[in-house]
C-alpha cells in the first residue's frame, strides 16, 4: 500500500509539471512568436523591419490588453531616436532562444541587429522575457551591445514602450507613489513610483506597471501620448537625467522592469494578491533570500547623536541584557573622521574590536554606520586623492548632501570605489560585524532643492563622461557595492538609507535586490504621535515594497508609551533608540518575552514577509483605529495587530477576508496565551474578528494558527 501511495503521488506530481508546462510555452513562426502561461499570452509580430507586441491578452479575463502601433522599446542612439516598430524602427529580428528553468521560469530571449546605414547599425539589442508558471507576470530587460568603433550616448530609455489599455483608457483609474495616491491620466511617475496600477473599475481588471531602475532615475509614462505606456529611465531634459555610455565591444544591462495582470473586485486587493506574491518570491528581494533575520535592533544615535565613546556603548549593550534584542548599531560617533574611516583615538583608544566583543557577549550582534561618499577635506584621503571628489558648476569640489565648507563627497564612478569598499570590507571582517548601515547622499541629496547642485560636473578618471551620465555611473556603482559585500560576506546585512538613495522616504526594487534594508526615515516625535507616524508610512509604503525592508527610527524604547511603540514597530520592523541604563527593570523581562514569540512566530510562518491592510484597515491617524494582518496564507497562519488610538470605541470588528472558508483557525492572545477562539474559516469571512481594547494608545496582539 505504501507504495502505491507513493506511485500515485509521483504520478500527480508529474502531471501537475506536465500542465505547468503545456500552460506555459513558446510558439513560433516565420511571422509571430508567443509567450504565454495560463494567466497571459503575449505575442510578438515580426516583419521585415520589425519587431513587435501585437496580442497582449489577460486570459483570466479574455481580454486583449493590446493597441496597434506599439515600438516594443524606445532610446536615442546620440540623440537618434530607436525603436522596432514604426518610424523610429531602425532594427530587425535575428534570432531567438526559449529555456526553462527547474523552479518554473520561461525565459525568452530576442536578438535585434540595428539596419545597415542607420544610427544603429553596429548595435545589437537583446530582449529578455520572463514569465513565471504560478504568476500573471512578465518581467523584460533589454541589453544593448555597441559592435562599432567608437562610444555612444544611450539616454530616453524606455524598456517598455507599448500601447496597452485594459478595455478603456478613458475609464481607467491609477494608483500611483508606491499605490497610495489615486491619480487620472496621463501621468508621468517618477522615483517613488516603483509600481503604478492601471484598473478598470468597471470591469474590475487592470495591470500594475513595476520599474526596477534605481532611485530619481526611474520614470514610468501612463498614457501621456494616447494609449501608450512606457516603463524606464528618466530623459535628458528632466532634472535627474539617464544617460549611458557605451565602449566599443561593451554591452549594457538595463534596469529591468514588469507587467502584472489583475483581475480584483477592489483596487486594494490588486496589491495583495499574485503581485505580492512576485516580489516577495520572484523579484529578488536580498533580504528574503536569509534564512535568519534579526528581529529587534538598537541605535545609539538618539539621544546621545555622535556623543558615544567606549564606556557609553559597553553600558548600553548592559542595559540591553535579557531583552531579546538582536543587533546592536553604533552609529555616528565612533569615527575620527569622514574619509580616513579609524575609530576616535580619544573615544575608543582601544579600537571597536573590543566593544565588538562585549555586544557578542551580552547576546547580541554588532552592527556599524559609516558615510558612504562623505569625506573630510582634512582627511588624509582626501589629501591624497582630490581628483576622485564630485565636482560642482564652478569647478570646485562638491558636498552634495548639505552646504558644508569642510566636506567633500567623492564619486563611486573613481578611484574612490575601490577604496571605501576595501575600508568597509576591513572593518566588517575585523570586528565581525553583522551589519552596516551607509548613509549620506552619493549623487543627489534629499535636502537640496537646486537642481544645479546635483550629480559630477567633472568626469577625467572616472568611469562617465558628462554630468548627464554621472547620476547613473554613480547608482550604478552603489549598487555594485552592494553586491561585491554580499559576496564577500553572505551573512552581512546592507543597510542602504533614504539619504544615499537621494529622496525623502524612498525606496524601490532596485535596492532591495541589492541591499537588505533601506533606512527610510526617521520620526523623532514622542509616543504616540511617533509611532503613529511610522505606521502610517508602512502603510503608505506596504503595498507596493515589503515593510520588512524598511527600517524607521527613532523611537525611546523607554516612553511612557513603550509597549504602544514596540508593537507598532513590530508590525514594521522594530528598530529602538534610547538610554538603556535606565530601563525599567520590569520592561527587560516584558521585551524578552515578545521579542521571544515574535521570532518563534516568525521562524514558523515567515509572519514579517506579509502586509494585508486591504480596505480593512484604515491609514493609521491620532483619532482612529487601525492595524494590519501578517498572514501567511500557504501556511495559514501568522500574526495580527490592532491598534486603537484617539478613538471613543472601545470595541471593533474587522472583516478578515484571509481565511479558507473550509478550514478551522485557533485565534489566541499573543499576550498571555489564552485562546480567542476557535472559529471557521466561513465564520471569520462572514463575521470578521472581535477586538476590545479598553485604553486609548494600546495594542493588541492575536496569534491565528490553522487547526486540524
Amino acid at each position: 500500500m505504501y507504495y502505491t501511495f507513493i506511485r500515485v503521488a509521483i504520478q500527480a506530481a508529474l502531471h501537475m509539471a506536465l500542465l505547468a508546462i503545456l500552460a506555459s510555452y513558446q510558439a513560433f513562426s516565420q511571422d509571430s512568436l508567443i509567450v504565454k502561461n495560463r494567466f497571459l499570452e503575449r505575442k510578438f509580430t515580426i516583419g521585415d523591419n520589425s519587431f513587435h507586441t501585437s496580442r497582449f491578452q489577460h486570459l483570466l479575463t479574455n481580454k486583449d490588453y493590446s493597441r496597434p502601433g506599439s515600438e516594443e522599446f524606445y532610446f536615442t542612439i546620440n540623440g537618434t531616436p530607436a525603436s522596432s516598430n514604426g518610424k523610429n524602427g531602425l532594427f530587425k529580428y535575428t534570432k531567438h532562444t526559449v529555456s526553462r528553468t527547474d523552479d518554473g521560469i520561461q525565459q525568452v530571449r530576442v536578438r535585434l541587429t540595428g539596419k545597415p546605414g542607420t544610427a544603429a547599425e553596429n548595435l545589437i539589442v537583446d530582449l529578455s522575457y520572463e514569465v513565471y508558471d504560478e504568476l500573471p507576470v512578465v518581467r523584460k530587460q533589454i541589453s544593448i551591445t555597441n559592435l562599432g568603433p567608437k562610444a555612444i550616448a544611450i539616454a530616453d530609455l524606455e524598456v517598455e514602450r507599448l500601447n496597452l489599455v485594459p478595455v478603456s483608457s478613458q475609464q481607467s483609474e491609477l494608483y500611483t507613489n508606491y499605490g497610495s495616491r489615486f491619480a487620472w491620466r496621463p501621468y508621468t511617475g517618477d522615483h517613488h513610483d516603483a509600481a503604478i496600477f492601471v484598473y478598470n473599475n468597471y470591469v474590475k481588471e487592470g495591470f500594475i506597471l513595476g520599474n526596477e531602475a534605481p532611485s530619481i532615475l526611474k520614470k514610468t509614462e501612463v498614457y501621456t501620448d494616447h494609449h501608450r505606456i512606457s516603463i524606464g529611465m528618466t530623459g535628458l531634459t528632466d532634472h535627474y537625467p539617464f544617460k549611458k555610455w557605451i565602449e566599443p565591444k561593451e554591452k549594457f544591462d538595463s534596469p529591468r522592469t514588469f507587467i502584472c495582470l489583475v483581475k480584483s473586485q477592489k483596487w486594494e486587493d490588486a496589491f495583495e494578491g499574485p503581485f505580492a506574491d512576485f516580489i516577495r518570491t520572484r523579484l529578488g528581494v536580498k533580504l528574503f533570500e536569509r534564512k535568519d533575520i534579526p528581529f529587534t535592533f538598537y541605535n545609539t544615535w538618539r539621544p546621545f547623536y555622535t556623543n558615544i565613546n567606549d564606556t557609553l556603548v559597553t553600558q548600553l549593550a548592559d542595559g540591553l541584557e535579557g531583552t531579546g534584542t538582536d543587533l546592536f548599531i553604533m552609529d555616528a560617533g565612533w569615527e575620527n573622521n569622514y574619509g580616513d574611516w579609524e575609530p576616535h583615538p580619544k573615544r575608543f583608544p582601544n579600537g571597536l574590536k573590543p566593544i565588538t566583543d562585549h555586544i557578542r557577549k551580552r547576546g547580541m550582534k554588532p552592527g556599524l554606520w559609516m558615510g558612504l561618499a562623505s569625506v573630510d577635506k582634512s582627511s588624509k584621503l582626501f589629501q591624497q586623492h582630490p581628483e576622485w571628489t564630485i565636482y560642482d558648476k564652478n569647478g570646485e569640489p562638491a558636498y552634495l548632501h548639505e552646504e558644508m565648507k569642510g566636506r567633500v563627497t567623492m564619486s563611486l564612478a573613481s578611484g574612490y570605489y575601490d577604496y571605501i569598499l576595501e575600508k568597509i570590507k576591513r572593518h566588517v571582517r575585523e570586528n565581525e560585524l553583522a551589519y552596516i548601515k551607509l548613509d549620506l547622499a552619493i549623487a543627489n541629496s534629499a535636502y537640496v532643492l537646486d537642481y544645479s547642485k546635483k550629480g559630477d560636473y567633472k568626469f577625467e578618471g572616472k568611469s562617465h563622461k558628462d554630468r548627464e551620465s554621472s547620476y547613473y555611473a554613480i547608482y550604478e556603482k552603489a549598487l555594485q557595492l552592494f553586491d561585491d559585500l554580499h559576496k564577500e560576506f553572505p551573512d552581512l546585512l546592507v543597510d542602504c538609507t533614504y539619504e544615499v538613495w537621494g529622496e525623502y522616504y524612498i525606496n524601490d526594487y532596485a535596492l532591495i535586490e541589492h541591499a537588505d534594508y533601506d533606512w527610510l526615515t526617521n520620526y523623532d516625535d514622542d509616543a504616540p504621535v511617533g509611532p503613529i507616524n511610522i505606521r502610517q508610512m508602512a502603510f503608505d509604503r506596504g503595498r507596493a515594497i515589503p515593510v520588512a525592508t524598511n527600517l524607521i527610527g527613532n523611537q525611546f524604547m523607554d516612553s511612557p508609551y513603550s509597549q504602544f511603540t514596540f508593537m507598532s514597530l513590530a508590525s514594521v520592523k522594530p528598530i529602538l533608540v534610547g538610554d538603556t541604563r535606565k530601563l525599567p527593570k520590569e520592561l527587560k523581562p516584558w521585551y524578552l518575552k515578545w521579542n521571544t514569540w515574535f521570532k518563534m512566530m516568525d521562524l514558523k510562518y515567515q509572519f514579517t514577509r506579509f502586509t494585508y491592510v486591504s480596505d480593512v484597515f484604515q491609514r493609521p491617524t491620532m483619532s482612529n483605529w487601525d492595524g494590519v494582518y501578517k498572514f501567511n496564507k500557504e501556511k495559514q497562519g501568522g500574526v495580527l495587530f490592532f491598534f486603537r488610538n484617539g478613538s471613543v470605541e472601545t470595541k471593533r470588528t474587522f472583516a478578515f477576508p484571509l481565511a479558507e472558508p473550509g478550514n478551522r483557525y485557533r485565534l489566541y492572545f499573543a499576550e498571555d496565551g489564552k485562546d480567542a477562539g476557535i472559529f471557521s474559516g466561513k465564520e471569520l469571512i462572514e463575521k470578521g474578528i472581535e477586538v476590545q481594547i479598553g485604553t486609548q494608545f494600546e495594542a493588541k496582539v492575536l496569534g491565528i494558527e490553522k487547526v486540524d
